[in-house]
């Protein structure tokens, strides 16, 4: 299955509503080329996908990905054409292996824009809006929503970009916010004493290792805090930094209390959840940051745990501070000193999360996002059977 979660709660959600579904992803090391499972038929192309490649590199593979989805598209269609192809982003110029569909038979194309492909050229490769590879991604989203027939955000400040910048209907553009369907994200339990943390009072983080989600910031914060507090921080991920932040830890000299665990399964990553008394956030303040609500904030509270996170817009507009803990980004003074305080606060901290619940509740479950994610397929189509 895909290893990006997101991809498998929305394939799954499609064909729960309107049958079968094939899904072209890359092939991990040791898996088959075809498999089905819960009615989903997962195609693994050859084109291996890693997450220390330079951005060139990556951008190279990814065309080669978008080339291999049009053939295999061109090979699957002879059975039966597609109704509806899901482009899921990034990145956006994935859309010209469903265009030629579209054209020749009146295939429909809904584009998930996971992540905004111009902010994200900013960010990884430190440039201002100006540069050329920035105005070109704004035009490859440009025509990639052009030729789709619906548009999913992951939240409403997404979709105000898009609205702004492009010439697309309100009715076209929808939100579908990254959260775990409980029917395939298993919650599990752990103590403590089984992963080796004994009475450490365990700070969390999930996710793709990059320098701009801040996991430096942290590590300069424990520092801060290592002679008051037993802290332990539990860096869950792999990514590309993770060889130079392995490095900082120890040229801080926190080692001892910083752990990367490296990639692991969806399992595993909820064990690792459970142990912990906190988890973060850190997010540096970048255009592609500053937008996100990432699904790690959901995941986080379906476990019971209180979030400690950067102050940015897309995820305070998500929760406020009465349910979501908030520190000033990439300021490591400020961390410590809530670290402090949730450390000693423990009760506080309790009704935090039960507020955040309580609002994640009432409005970001899955159950919620997948009426959106029908709403749009509907919108385009009187009746779906093949996706």
């Amino acid at each position: 299955m895909p290893e990006t979660y997101r991809r498998l709660v929305v394939a799954n959600s499609i064909t729960k509503n309107y049958g079968s579904v094939d899904v072209l992803c890359i092939r991990g090391d040791g898996q088959p080329k075809f498999e089905q499972q819960n009615g989903m038929n997962f195609y693994r192309l050859p084109v291996y996908y890693n997450k220390k490649d330079s951005i060139i590199k990556q951008l190279l593979k990814y065309n080669l990905f978008g080339f291999v989805c049009f053939i295999k598209l061109a090979f699957l269609s002879i059975r039966g054409r597609y109704d509806v192809i899901h482009v899921h982003n990034p990145p956006d110029f994935l859309i010209f292996a469903a265009i030629p569909y579209k054209l020749l038979f009146g295939t429909k194309i809904v584009l998930d824009l996971h992540d905004m492909l111009p902010e994200a050229f900013c960010s990884n490769l430190n440039v201002e809006e100006d540069h050329i590879f920035v105005k070109v991604a704004k035009m490859l989203e440009r025509i990639a929503i052009r030729f789709s027939d619906s548009v999913i955000c992951t939240n409403t400040y997404d979709k105000e970009i898009v609205l702004s910048r492009n010439r697309v209907e309100d009715e076209k553009v929808f939100v579908v916010m990254n959260t775990p369907d409980l029917n395939l994200f298993e919650v599990l339990d752990e103590r403590k004493e089984q992963l080796g943390l004994g009475d450490q009072f365990v700070l969390l983080f999930e996710g793709t290792v990059w320098k701009r989600r801040g996991i430096q910031t942290v590590i300069d914060a424990v520092k801060l805090v290592q002679s008051d507090i037993p802290i332990k921080f539990l860096v869950v991920g792999d990514g590309p930094d993770l060889g130079f932040l392995k490095e900082y830890s120890k040229k801080c000299q926190v080692d001892g209390s910083v752990h990367f665990t490296g990639w692991v399964d969806l399992p595993t990553l909820s064990r690792y959840i459970s142990v912990s008394d906190l988890c973060i956030i850190p997010f540096l303040d970048t255009n592609v940051n500053r937008r996100g609500v990432p699904n790690k904030l959901f995941e986080y509270i379906v476990h019971d745990k209180p979030v400690l996170s950067s102050r940015l817009k897309g995820i305070s507009r998500t929760f406020n501070e009465d349910e979501v803990i908030f520190f000033e980004p990439g300021n490591a003074e400020d961390l410590a000193n809530k670290l402090r305080w949730c450390y000693e606060h423990r009760n506080e901290l309790l009704c935090i999360n039960q507020k955040a619940k309580d609002r994640y509740f009432a409005e970001y479950t899955w159950d919620r996002m997948e009426k959106e994610l029908y709403r749009s397929y509907d919108s385009i189509a009187q009746s779906v059977t093949h996706s």
